[in-house]
């Protein structure tokens, strides 16, 4: 038979320190190799988010469907001042077209 304490001799002398420290190492050799290639960057366009197809059925999807449309609301008024919005409860809200000149009489 066997004495396992004779053929395992390393876990007993190799002391707690150094097990952290050969743990912490390899561990930064692990992130170290890692690539790091940046996260890619998320969409800014809100009406990707506010597409439903039915109506909302949850709490959280009410309050989702509300600030939806009150994104709507204020690009439309964004839209009609021809300037960012702050005011009425909007924020920097842009207009979608910078406003150019508008004829009284429009071209037939």
């Amino acid at each position: 038979m066997i004495d396992t304490l004779n053929v395992s001799t390393v876990s007993r002398r190799a002391s707690t320190g150094m097990r952290l420290a050969a743990l912490a190492l390899f561990t930064g050799l692990a992130y170290a190799a890692a690539p790091a290639a940046p996260a890619a960057a998320a969409s800014t366009d809100w009406q990707a988010g506010c597409e439903y197809k039915s109506a909302p059925q949850g709490y959280g999807d009410n309050i989702r469907y509300n600030n939806c449309m009150r994104q709507f609301d204020c690009e439309r008024l964004a839209n009609a001042a021809g300037t960012t919005m702050f005011s009425a409860g909007c924020f920097g809200v842009a207009p979608d077209a910078p406003a150019g000149f508008v004829s009284k009489h429009p071209a037939r």
